[in-house]
């Protein structure tokens, strides 16, 4: 095979040993060339190379992590729902579960410009199995209505709608351990009741679509109903207009709502879902964006480490007569090379992750919405998540090519002092101390100015950390220095100190790597703490507001049943040990884009909780409590109420069961933990407005000198005689756990991703390091033949590591205990989550050191190998 470099496109002439010959570009480089100095790069600098392809494969994998498993949940649901509704494009639908008279059906079909209608009637269940096994399923009653309209009924056997049961489908029917095709049986909870219902089918594919991977079940409209006691009545009618009367439609649709029902568009609920979904995925996005932005520094780092060999290789092309055009194609093929693999590995990696790992979980939406399984990859997105690896690749290897700028000589890396290729200049120096202080100026005044901005603020604070590395470096050289003066008889630091100072750009890029990694693992690490312990505080308070709970069992927390009076509720306040039995209300309600969690209890009885989430502080939450219990005033929380631009003490309208009613502003929270915020009612108001009397759950407390724990024991005793009591007895310890439990659930994202950027960061410093030592053989050669035991060489290796390792740990942690408030302050007001203020934490010192001790473990074998080079190394040619 003929040698690339005698190609027709060259003229090459031979120059002295150690210059590679010239190559004068007629045209583009031919791809043998091209691959040809690439593999040379590869043998000599395969271990950087690899490094630099681990950051942009961390990158590129969580960002495709994060981006398709939040698309995912939005388009399965989205499947869904189509598989539901069929061709219906509008819909009227109830405010309550207590739902409309299905009369009103009949209405909607004289609409003049209505093809098709069919009614629904929709409520979500916990469903237990005969082995004990419970799972909570969106169950619909339907009937041969929807079967015409080309929906759900479609295609369902002639069995699923069989008087008296209830078709489950493959995924529901494997969540309560239901296999086979033999009878069975399951107990239907709802309101405070168990129902037994015989399974009248299993739904596969076959029968359901999309539908078999959702939790879902169906019903005979009749037997829905008298499950339900809703005698004659639906929670939804699904309407096909013909074409072109889309709109003529929804005006007649929303004269029959006349502001007491819905009237919209078909596929509402997928709006109502993403707004939903938009605060967990806003936080995931925004750790998942930084974790791909430092994985692409990390990378950059990585590619600094090669940068003294390669402006070496490149001077050296330069010199022999090598054209810029020929060098830029050199540097920019490997680069692509780089960037593709790495991009690759990726998406591969990012695809797992989405499918087994980030899978995001729904449990704590599972009462408001139907949720459906199952991982969607869009095209676009693998495009834009290997670009960006791609182009991130091509701009870091873009610093090799600063040399060939006009008015540089090809041999000023030669005349410049110390190691060619590898010093920072004084001047440079300073003006990355300048970078790094206009970027932390520039943090500062987006999170004092624009808390929204903290993608913004956090990216400006990652590139500080790395311009502050030369800083912190070289103040952490001079301490060294100095402790060495004070102390002569550590010869060994200072041996240290001099093969430091004589790799500055490598050493510099090695500290950048360490504070990269440790910034991103502090401050999203931090942040997620911060966000978990004020969820904690949160279930907390909403729990303690009375120390005994009863609910429906498997209760999510949010109580948003009514408990039936013959559920054995009524039989509780007759119990020894009992002094009071308080009833507590609570809903879901559509307001605008959102499906709020509304809260009503009695006065006093939502002391703690208003105490810990209300926005203002103590004397705040005060007053908004005596306003609640007066009547007529509402308590929201803050993205609500910035979304209705409402203020403290002005008028609000919520769309209530029965019809608009006007509420004034007492006062805004947090959004406990619900996503899609809630809204604050007095027990009048809300009886009122949704027209029941019945408690979604009841708070109990003990007589005084009554032990909790005897009082729960005797109250489980008297509701096991009730053989149909579906109810549950929870003290506020458990029902906090419960509480946070569901509710960080929904926030697991955020916990791999800082858990993966952790050990990104020690692969990454590891990485580095054993580098690093890889290149100093020669050096370290040097020193054998002076007579320096391994022994000593390894002592001599573990401090280079640690002054480098430490100047930029140190950095990265306090630049990351800063983002740390940075990412605080977006969560709290932005997404409306409950956060912690940030302070007392030690996490940025545990991860300091987690992450220090890590990496000088994992060069351990690659430092002793280093320390036994053989002395005749340093004689060898290049």
């Amino acid at each position: 095979m003929n040698d690339p470099l005698q190609a027709d496109d060259f003229a090459p002439t031979m120059s002295t040993t150690k210059s590679p010959s010239r190559l004068r570009v007629r045209r583009l480089l031919p791809l043998p060339t091209l691959v040809y100095f690439y593999r040379r790069r590869l043998r000599a600098h395969g271990t950087q190379e690899l490094l630099a392809g681990v950051g942009i494969a961390v990158a590129v994998a969580l960002v495709l992590a994060a981006v398709v498993s939040q698309d995912s949940i939005v388009g399965a649901n989205k499947r869904v729902l189509r598989a539901v509704i069929g061709p219906a494009d509008l819909q009227l639908r109830s405010r309550s579960p207590a739902g409309f008279p299905e009369s009103l059906l009949r209405q909607v079909e004289a609409i003049a410009g209505v093809k098709q209608a069919a009614p629904l009637l929709e409520r979500s269940l916990r469903i237990e199995s005969a082995n004990g096994r419970t799972a909570s399923v969106s169950v619909a009653g339907t009937d041969t209505a929807l079967a015409v309209l080309n929906g759900l009924a479609h295609t369902l056997p002639l069995n699923a709608l069989s008087p008296g049961s209830i078709g489950l489908s493959a995924d529901s029917a494997r969540a309560l351990g239901l296999t086979g095709t033999g009878h069975h049986e399951v107990r239907l909870l709802l309101d405070g009741t168990a129902s037994r219902v015989p399974v009248s089918s299993i739904l596969g594919p076959e029968a359901v679509g999309a539908l078999a991977s959702d939790r879902v079940g169906v019903m005979s409209l009749s037997t829905m109903q008298a499950l339900l006691l809703s005698a004659h009545r639906v929670t939804r009618i699904l309407v096909q207009s013909k074409p072109g009367q889309h709109t003529a439609v929804l005006r007649d649709l929303q004269r029959i709502a006349d502001g007491r029902l819905i009237a919209d568009s078909s596929e509402e609920d997928l709006i109502l879902l993403k707004q939903a979904l938009r605060p967990s995925a806003e936080a995931s996005d925004l750790f998942a964006v930084i974790g791909a932005m430092l994985g692409f520094l990390l990378a950059f780092n990585a590619i600094l480490l090669t940068v003294p060999e390669r402006r070496q290789a490149i001077a050296d092309l330069r010199i022999s007569g090598t054209t810029r055009s020929a060098v830029v194609q050199l540097v920019l093929f490997q680069a692509l090379c780089l960037g593709l693999a790495a991009s690759a590995v990726g998406l591969g990696v990012g695809y797992l992750l989405s499918r087994f790992v980030f899978h995001e979980s729904t449990g704590y939406l599972t009462q408001a919405f139907a949720l459906a399984n199952g991982t969607v990859v869009p095209l676009s997105t693998l495009a834009l998540a290997a670009l960006s690896g791609i182009v991130i690749t091509c701009l870091a290897s873009a610093v090799l090519l600063l040399d060939l700028r006009g008015g540089r000589a090809p041999d000023a890396i030669y005349v410049s002092p110390g190691v060619p290729g590898n010093t920072l200049d004084a001047e440079a120096q300073r003006r990355l101390a300048l970078g790094a202080l206009a970027m932390l100026a520039t943090a500062t005044l987006l999170y004092l100015l624009a808390p929204a901005a903290a993608l913004l603020a956090t990216v400006a604070l990652a590139i500080a950390t790395v311009l502050a590395a030369p800083v912190a470096f070289a103040l952490v050289l001079r301490v060294a220095h100095l402790i060495s003066e004070r102390a002569p008889r550590l010869s060994t630091l200072a041996l240290a100190l001099s093969g430091v100072r004589g790799t500055t750009l490598r050493s510099i890029a090695l500290a950048a790597t360490g504070a990269v990694a440790l910034f991103g693992s502090v401050a999203l690490g931090g942040a997620r703490q911060d966000l978990l312990a004020g969820i904690r505080s949160f279930a907390h308070a909403y729990s303690s507001d009375a120390p005994i709970w009863v609910a429906e069992r498997a209760d999510d927390g949010q109580a948003t049943g009514n408990l039936l009076p013959n559920a054995g509720a009524a039989r509780i306040r007759t119990l020894p040990g009992v002094a009071s039995v308080t009833p507590f209300h609570s809903a879901f309600m559509t307001l605008g884009p959102r499906k709020t969690w509304v809260i009503a209890r009695p006065a006093g009885a939502s002391r703690n909780v208003l105490a810990s989430e209300t926005i203002g502080g103590s004397s705040t939450a005060r007053l908004a409590e005596q306003r609640l219990a007066e009547g007529s005033w509402v308590i929201l929380s803050a993205q609500i109420a910035s979304e209705l631009h409402a203020h403290i003490g002005q008028s609000v309208l919520l769309p209530t069961p029965a019809g608009n009613r006007s509420y004034r502003l007492a006062a805004t929270t947090t959004n406990l933990a619900w996503p899609p915020g809630v809204v604050f009612l007095s027990a009048a108001d809300f009886t009122s407005a949704w027209g029941s009397h019945a408690p979604s759950a009841l708070a109990i407390r003990p007589s005084s000198g009554a032990s909790v724990s005897t009082v729960i024991s005797t109250i489980r005793r008297t509701l096991a005689r009730e053989p149909n009591s579906s109810l549950e007895v929870l003290s506020a310890s458990s029902r906090q756990a419960s509480i946070d439990s569901l509710t960080s659930e929904g926030l697991s994202q955020l916990g791999l991703i800082t858990l993966l950027l952790v050990l990104a960061a020690v692969i990454a410093i590891a990485a580095a390091l054993a580098s690093s030592v890889y290149q100093r053989r020669r050096a370290l050669a040097a020193l054998r033949l002076t007579g320096a035991a391994p022994a000593r060489l390894r002592r001599i290796l573990l401090l280079e590591s640690s002054l480098i390792v430490c100047s930029g740990c140190l950095t990265g942690a306090l630049f990351g205990y800063y983002g740390q408030f940075i990412i605080d302050t977006y969560l709290r007001d932005v997404t409306g989550f409950p956060v912690s203020s940030a302070g007392s934490s030690i996490l940025p010192l545990e991860v300091f050191a987690l992450v220090l001790a890590a990496a000088l473990a994992c060069t351990a074998i690659p430092t002793y190998l280093a320390s036994r080079v053989p002395p005749a190394l340093a004689w060898a040619d290049d």
